[in-house]
């Protein structure tokens, strides 16, 4: 199973917030207060693995619900709260998963609090999660109540705890141990190195014995499952915290290899700018960057930003302008050219990317995006909406993104107008710019030619604006969701 996206709609100061799982490693950055760590807690509670077999500290593959969320009784009572999971368990069409809280009100034997039902009630995910919250960073030395036990590692476990602590850490020592020890608030795999045991572990030490062990434990469930193992999902909230930045790159090559030989997806918050820059030239299906930001109060998502978008939002500070080689875009007319630069307008992008226009038919594009020829190396296409139609069953062509809707653009925006009420503020009375006006030449609105001679009358220009910009814009102030939708697979595809 992969999880493809999560939406979270009217959670807290998420309006309307989608974020996007890569199929290995997705990074959820952002700077304090935007709902990252939340958004772990929503991963962990999808997830409920039936087989009672234990972690290596002693764990199931699961979370419980009070370890990963905590509601504001100010703030969050007595709201009741859905969530949405996309995720894909091998088939053709992607299945959905709702999460719903219950907000019960204190009774004579218990306080107020939430419950979450999937579905309905129960029908939670049958998969396997590990997750990793702050509290694994409570340093040993300030423990009490510890004890040293004695862990049952096989020798192939135990070598790898080794070799890698060395690696990730960069340490010069061949006498890394690993010891079970169990506190007040964990059980961990510490380090007993050549100098100390586990008393003298750093709190980055203690970090990092804990993700081997997490990853460890899935390669004792792979063993276990044989066949019947399909992966897993890992869940680090603050990857970096108590690492230095050469460990912190080490960490995420090797999280990097686990992914591929467990079949993970490792899903983590982090306001590391070493690991965001070690990850810029590797963003795609695989890894994906969710950068959450708050605009008037409410989370937005940028998905796959530029290391310099998040370096600069991050440390709070102006961008240098600097001359950007820009992405060329092939798309299949002047009518789709102008409405791709207005879906761009005040983006990020506009400065990123150029448009061609055809014409082509969409079968020539499509046939440009799958050659291997050098002239479309670095060529990316916009096909119009109408053209998912036609390829219904088969895959996206690479390189490839698609304009809103299902329909030509002159179709989207002639349905469009037509719904707008007479009372509209796209119309003009005074000059009687009427619906009735607009449309009295061209009632047939099925016909692509009628259609299309519309668009193009040169008795509405002054009120369509220049390139249509009048009118894109009257569109995209009803839909800017499919504004957004369409600028995040413009960035992932660049």
């Amino acid at each position: 199973m992969k999880l493809k996206n999560l939406h979270l709609e009217n959670f807290r100061h998420c309006e309307n917030t989608v974020i996007e799982f890569g199929n290995k490693i997705t990074v959820i950055s952002g700077q304090n207060g935007t709902g990252k760590s939340s958004i772990l807690g929503w991963i962990a509670q999808l997830c409920d693995f039936k087989e009672k077999f234990k972690r290596l500290n002693g764990e199931y593959f699961k979370e419980d619900f009070s370890k990963v969320f905590r509601f504001c009784p100010e703030k969050d009572y007595p709201y009741n709260y859905k969530v949405k999971f996309e995720y894909d368990d091998g088939g053709l069409v992607l299945n959905e998963k709702i999460i719903k809280t219950r907000f019960l009100e204190a009774s004579k034997t218990a306080k107020s609090r939430y419950r979450t039902d999937f579905d309905g009630r129960g029908n939670a995910i049958d998969f396997p999660v590990i997750y990793l919250g702050l509290r694994r960073l409570i340093p040993l030395a300030t423990e009490g109540n510890i004890k040293l036990e004695t862990h049952n590692l096989s020798s192939k476990n135990a070598n790898y705890y080794s070799a890698l602590s060395k690696e990730i850490l960069i340490l010069n020592d061949d006498k890394i141990k690993a010891e079970s020890v169990k506190s007040l608030n964990k059980k961990v795999l510490a380090m007993k190195t050549g100098n100390y045991g586990h008393l003298g572990n750093s709190a980055g030490q203690d970090n990092i014995g804990q993700i081997l062990s997490a990853l460890m434990s899935y390669e004792t469930l792979k063993e276990h499952q044989g066949k019947d193992y399909k992966g897993g999902i890992l869940l680090i909230d603050e990857i970096d915290a108590t690492l230095y930045a050469g460990s912190q790159t080490k960490l995420i090559d090797n999280l990097f290899k686990a992914t591929n030989n467990l079949d993970l997806q490792i899903i983590f918050t982090t306001h590391s700018l070493e690991i965001l820059e070690h990850l810029k030239d590797k963003l795609g299906q695989d890894t994906i960057v969710n950068y959450l930001k708050i605009d008037d109060g409410k989370v937005n998502n940028v998905i796959n930003p530029t290391f310099e978008y998040i370096s600069n939002k991050i440390k709070v500070q102006i961008g240098e302008k600097e001359k950007v080689s820009k992405t060329p875009f092939i798309c299949e007319d002047k009518v789709a050219e102008y409405w791709i630069k207005n879906l761009l307008n005040g983006s990020d992008l506009k400065n990123l990317i150029s448009v061609e226009k055809g014409p082509f038919p969409f079968g020539s594009m499509i046939n440009m995006a799958e050659s291997n020829h050098n002239i479309f190396k670095n060529v990316r296409f916009v096909l119009d909406g109408d053209v998912k139609n036609n390829l219904k069953g088969k895959k996206t062509p690479p390189k490839t993104v698609f304009l809103p809707d299902n329909c030509r653009p002159e179709t989207i925006m002639y349905n469009f107008i037509y719904s707008l009420p007479d009372t509209d503020a796209f119309w003009d009375d005074l000059n009687n710019f009427t619906k009735q006006v607009c449309f009295a030449d061209y009632r047939n609105g099925k016909d692509k030619g009628v259609v299309k001679r519309w668009l193009e009358d040169i008795r509405w220009k002054p009120y369509f604006g220049t390139g249509y910009a009048k009118l894109f814009n009257r569109w995209k102030k009803d839909n800017k969701d499919e504004v957004e939708n369409f600028q995040n697979e413009i960035r992932k595809i660049i």
